[in-house]
């Protein structure tokens, strides 16, 4: 069976990931990772994720993948070293150095994408380090089919069984949703160069998503624009959606993107790309297709593609974008807060500072609660049923989850 592995910037988003079907989570403590930007976990938070998941016999990836100075070795080790006493199920790594002290600490070490692992050649040199390896973004689905392919059929044709160990249990792994670098598997130095801000340490101003004018300069001194005023470095954000079969037949863990995202972006990936997988596996996937495309179109996206996974079949690449964010036509409102949940009769008491219908679709957010999806069935005020909770309403609502005082509230509103 494939993993479904899912990105956690806090708490919030670890326990919304496994409870909406991830199998794994990665994340990262506040040093040393791609993201050094998004909220990251502090040690103790660290520690109350990977007791979570283990509770619920998931596993916890931590990411230690920044290139690696000098000055960050004594960090490294006091990281793998915590790493290794709180019982992290892997590390995910892409400097070499680091790969050595990670395995002398006998941690499972998971080759970082920016390994750029695009051949069985060096799929193998890596796997005298690594348990996982994460393939390039720049793959085709071909090429990984001829990864996996000649990885197993070099096992088969080698008599010396020493020289096949390293990468006998070899995983692949490959990212199947969420945001595209410009670069070479996320190495990119435009924000260094413009900001002095590292995107190689998870530190990058994506100035890649700004406007760009292209110039074709001739010979002559004339100047030709090409294109003004376009996202031209801003690639579409990568969906996998209709192509879960065949991706289940070459990779061993599918990642979802989005260490940064809030975590309605978790529930709503997670949730769907786990009923496709299982959908598959029940013979309703192919049907299932059209309500998978638009569950996630109510989650941030630059518009959708499937990246580099068919650029060998087709020359029909969109490059010259005219959006500069978010494509999707739903947006999240908050609408009130929970007061009150009687667990008994699994009822929430919520105050209304904007209008909730029966029949809307909420979401409810919280630190312990994680992030939940709801539907209006009914409600009441004062014990009375109604249709409708105006501004400043104390209505009462049945829900199928455990939610807690304190948690947001929020409505999905389709504005186009």
């Amino acid at each position: 069976m494939v993993e479904l592995l899912a990105p956690a910037r806090d708490l919030i988003c670890l326990k919304t990931a496994i409870n909406y079907g991830a199998d794994a989570v990665y994340c990262g403590l506040k040093e040393l990772n791609m993201r050094f930007t998004a909220k990251n976990f502090n040690r103790d938070e660290l520690k109350e994720g990977i007791k979570f998941a283990h509770d619920n016999n998931k596993k916890l990836y931590l990411c230690t993948n920044s290139i690696i100075y000098e000055d960050d070795l004594k960090k490294l080790n006091d990281i793998f070293d915590f790493a290794n006493s709180s019982e992290v199920d892997a590390v995910i790594v892409s400097d070499l150095g680091a790969m050595t002290v990670a395995k002398d600490y006998g941690l499972r070490i998971h080759a970082s994408v920016q390994t750029n692992i695009t051949n069985s050649l060096t799929a193998k040199f890596y796997s005298k380090f690594a348990k996982r390896i994460i393939l390039s973004r720049e793959l085709t689905l071909n090429q990984i089919k001829d990864i996996r392919n000649n990885l197993k059929n070099d096992l088969k044709n080698k008599s010396n069984e020493k020289s096949n160990k390293c990468y006998h249990n070899l995983e692949l792994e490959g990212f199947i949703h969420g945001a595209l670098c410009v670069a070479i598997s996320g190495r990119c130095f435009l924000s260094s160069y413009l900001f002095n801000r590292n995107a190689n340490c998870g530190d990058c101003l994506q100035p890649c998503r700004r406007k760009w004018k292209l110039i074709n300069e001739h010979a002559d001194g004339t100047n030709e624009i090409i294109c003004e005023g376009k996202y031209l470095l801003s690639p579409k954000d990568l969906c996998m959606i209709e192509y879960i079969p065949e991706l289940m037949e070459v990779l061993d863990s599918f990642k979802i993107e989005g260490r940064a995202k809030n975590a309605d972006y978790v529930m709503r990936t997670v949730k769907t790309y786990r009923e496709a997988i299982d959908a598959v596996i029940d013979g309703t996937y192919n049907e299932k297709i059209p309500y998978f495309k638009k569950e996630l179109q109510k989650v941030y996206n630059r518009e959708y593609d499937t990246g580099f996974y068919f650029r060998d079949l087709t020359n029909n690449h969109d490059f010259q974008y005219d959006i500069e964010g978010n494509a999707s036509p739903y947006k999240k409102v908050e609408i009130g807060t929970v007061v009150n949940f009687y667990k008994k009769v699994g009822v929430a008491e919520i105050k209304l500072i904007n209008d909730l219908n029966v029949g809307d679709d909420i979401l409810i957010i919280g630190n312990k609660t994680g992030c939940v999806e709801e539907k209006i069935e009914s409600m009441q005020i004062n014990h009375k049923v109604v249709n409708i909770g105006k501004k400043g309403d104390n209505i009462g609502v049945k829900l199928n989850n455990i939610v807690r005082e304190n948690d947001k509230v929020f409505k999905l509103i389709k504005s186009i």
